[in-house]
């Protein structure tokens, strides 16, 4: 099954979600809560999650765009990303790298 990552305040996460990445949530240099990454989201782990102030999670969640729907949004993504870039020195590794983040980031 195909999945989309986004990155979702805590106060809208819900249980039954599974974290996309490994959480850590870390206070003055000591882990306070650690889940990895494919965890299902329950009650008490959200509970745990505001208790430790934690802002944002890494979900994945089910894909239900068609391959047609996911083409043109991969399409119109990479257009957009072009016109952000479009006086940026792409050959220069460090443009390169960030347009390549950016596109992927905006592709998930």
């Amino acid at each position: 099954m195909r999945t989309r990552t986004q990155y979702l305040p805590i106060i809208e996460a819900e249980a039954g979600m599974m974290l996309a990445a490994a959480l850590m949530v870390v206070k003055h240099g000591h882990l306070r809560l650690s889940l990895p990454a494919g965890h299902v989201l329950t009650p008490d782990n959200l509970h745990q999650m505001t208790a430790h102030q934690t802002e944002f999670i890494f979900i994945a969640e089910p894909d239900t765009r068609s391959d047609e729907q996911v083409a043109i949004d991969t399409a119109q993504v990479a257009h957009r990303v072009m016109e952000i870039f479009v006086g940026a020195d792409l050959s220069d590794p460090t443009m390169s790298a960030l347009f390549d983040q950016i596109l992927a980031y905006r592709n998930s």
